[in-house]
């Protein structure tokens, strides 16, 4: 099934759950169509080889891992559009969706270590680390402002880091570096061929198709002038540093593209020796901050600000840059002109109950800050103008932060366990008691907010203007086989809610109008792969989002319901997928065109669910259940395939079954 985009638990704990009751049941609908009995298939393909594995990818194209090549499926005939013989035999779990591209990488069989960036749309290889002389790649950047790759490896035979740069439409090597860029840490691409690169002690401009450097200045000031010291230093970092313990972080202030500011953390280690002569090393992290001039490189700052905490989240403010600890509570901010410190007395901070978590913007310019506190979440609200924050008591709920929505009164919020609203004035909670079940039961448009309590099994609704909320049914709605409901979703007959084997729709007055049970499998393999499609599908409507709304923390989403953005979010689809992030490709245009359109249709609420269900252990069967009634519309019969080879593409309602060793299958919903 699909390896794409953040699909680890941990990843989809970040998705809205509201948002995977709909994924999910489309998801379960493909596949219950394509195991026999209800539907006939689109088309049935004898293969001209046996498939190992196959997947669809971020797109909705069909590849396939074969004795002969990695092999590209049309998905409307079945036909086999191009094979890629190097990689035959690729082992599927090497294989990986890359991020807001139209590629995916993986390794070959004969070479586990090595990487290959494939482009499905045309069936070409894109860049190869053994063709490249990199025996072992150990990051790669996507550069697609200026069409390139940036890859970080090592040549064959050579414990020296290695820094190619290679030419995305072709897969042509453009230039490699070694010695004083042999421990990158970060990279940003500014387009017109123009690259920012930091390394343990440099920063610098490259241009991208050339490797030239525009300019190339050490981080520190005061240290700047020591280059070829700097570039052994380099070399001794890249050898006992990682990753983790060196991270940076660099960023652009909204509204201003002429400076840049690197965030980093540094290891700090010293040693002592006690009155009986034993030694002990102690290691600490600081974080430490510069900003540049982009077009010269120059430093905007007298000297480096160094904090005595490891690097946390930085949030680029209208007022300063937002700095947080991440082992403790402290928050800062920074001058951009300057580097003064502007938060709390002598410019010390001011202190979180635990380490920030995320960040959201208010509608009044002020900032909701959130922190982890154990086992519970604590708000409160910044205000960056001031310097201070505006409530006295930072509000508690139980859970990690997950969700904010603005409104009217005051804020929305949903952890993975509580929901509540804030009065961001007072910092104190509109209602006395949170409702259970968490972030994925809430469910709103721009008149309403309804959320399903898991304490007492009904549905809550308010007005969005409101602070009041209250129940909307009277009956409990009990899910069966020891399932709580996971998703809310609004439909054109009621308040859909489900979870894996059940569904049940309210009306809009309350009243229970349907509430289904399917019996769950015993086969994991099939529920592991629904779980993966309809995360994928909801991957397309969470990265879009984030961009549309500016969330602003990798673990909050973000949104405002009355916002002119929230209006237009489908006509400005194209936004969210980057046209402007891949400009000057060679695919742009298929890949935007492609990438708006399946957009576009998680956008569609489907009239069903996929749902996957066994009688007996013989009887696995999908089934599609309308989401209006509740009942089967269509069935397959998987009867007792232990092992399937299938995948999913929720977006496009398919389904992909290998019927035999040598027969695929293709079922349309």
């Amino acid at each position: 099934m699909l390896r794409l985009i953040y699909l680890s638990l941990k990843t989809m704990k970040n998705i809205p759950s509201r948002l995977l009751v709909s994924f999910l049941s489309l998801f379960l609908l493909f596949n219950s169509a394509a195991y026999s009995g209800g539907s006939a298939p689109l088309w049935t393909k004898e293969m001209k080889g046996g498939i190992i594995w196959q997947k669809v990818t971020s797109l909705g194209l069909l590849v396939a891992s074969t004795g002969k090549g990695l092999t590209g499926i049309n998905t409307m005939s079945g036909e086999e559009m191009w094979v890629i013989e190097e990689l035959k035999n690729c082992p599927e779990n090497s294989y990986q969706q890359i991020p807001n591209s139209p590629f995916i990488t993986m390794s070959s069989f004969d070479a586990p270590k090595s990487v290959y960036v494939v482009n499905p749309l045309k069936g070409s290889i894109v860049f190869s680390s053994k063709s490249a002389g990199l025996e072992l790649v150990v990051d790669k950047y996507f550069l697609y402002l200026s069409a390139k790759i940036l890859v970080i490896g090592n040549s064959k035979g050579s414990k020296n880091t290695e820094m190619v740069m290679v030419d995305m439409t072709t897969g042509t090597k453009l230039w490699s570096k070694s010695g004083a860029y042999s421990f990158t840490t970060g990279v940003k691409d500014l387009g017109n061929n123009e690259v920012l690169i930091t390394s343990a002690f440099f920063a610098s401009k490259i241009n991208a198709t050339s490797g030239e450097e525009f300019w190339k200045t050490g981080i520190d000031p005061k240290t700047a002038g020591m280059s070829s010291v700097l570039g052994m230093l380099e070399g001794f970092a890249s050898k006992n540093l990682t990753k983790e313990e060196v991270m940076a972080q660099l960023i652009i202030p909204p509204g201003d593209q002429k400076m840049f500011v690197i965030a980093a953390q540094k290891k700090n280690e010293s040693t002592k020796t006690d009155s009986k002569g034993v030694k002990s090393v102690s290691i600490t992290y600081s974080s430490v901050y510069m900003a540049f001039e982009t077009t010269s490189g120059k430093h905007m700052w007298s000297q480096v600000v160094e904090l005595q905490h490891p690097l946390g989240i930085s949030y680029a403010g209208a007022d300063g840059l937002i700095v947080c600890s991440s082992s403790g509570g402290n928050i800062n901010m920074l001058n951009y002109s300057n580097g003064s410190t502007m938060l709390g007395k002598k410019g010390n901070g001011l202190n979180l109950k635990g380490a920030a978590a995320g960040m959201a913007p208010l509608t009044d310019g002020r900032i909701l800050v959130v922190s982890g506190n154990g086992n519970n979440s604590a708000l409160t609200v910044l205000d960056t103008k001031n310097g201070i924050f505006t409530i006295d008591k930072a509000a508690k709920i139980k859970g990690s932060v997950t969700y904010t929505e603005v409104l009217a009164a005051g804020v929305l919020v949903g952890t993975d366990e509580n929901v509540n609203l804030l009065n961001t004035a007072t910092g104190e909670w509109y209602w006395e008691k949170s409702l259970e079940g968490g972030a994925g039961l809430i469910a709103s448009d721009l008149q309403k907010i309804y959320v399903f309590n898991t304490d007492d099994n009904l549905l809550y609704h308010m007005d969005v203007n409101a602070t009041a909320i209250k129940p909307l049914s009277s009956s409990p709605v009990v899910f069966q086989g020891k399932e709580k409901p996971k998703s809310i979703e609004i439909t054109a007959n009621g308040i859909l809610i489900s979870s894996d084997q059940n569904l049940a729709l309210f009306d809009l007055k309350g009243t229970v109008t349907f509430n289904q049970y399917f019996v769950a499998p015993t086969i994991s393999d099939f529920k592991k792969a629904l779980l993966i499609a309809s995360a994928v599908r909801a991957a397309y409507y969470t990265a879009a989002y984030a961009t549309a709304f500016g969330a602003a923390s990798q673990s909050i989403e973000v949104k405002d319901s009355q916002s002119k953005a929230t209006k237009d979010v489908t006509a400005n689809v194209s936004k969210a997928f980057g046209d402007a992030t891949v400009k000057g490709a060679s695919y742009t245009a298929a890949y935007i065109a492609m990438a708006q359109q399946r957009f576009t249709a998680t956008t569609q609420a489907a009239d069903y669910m996929l749902i996957m269900t066994a009688e007996t252990k013989k009887d696995i069967r999908l089934l599609q259940v309308s989401k209006v009634d509740g009942k089967v519309m269509n069935t397959i019969q998987i009867g007792k395939d232990k092992d399937p080879i299938y995948d999913v593409d929720l977006v496009d309602g398919k389904l992909y079954y290998m019927k035999d060793a040598a027969k695929m299958e293709c079922y349309k919903f």
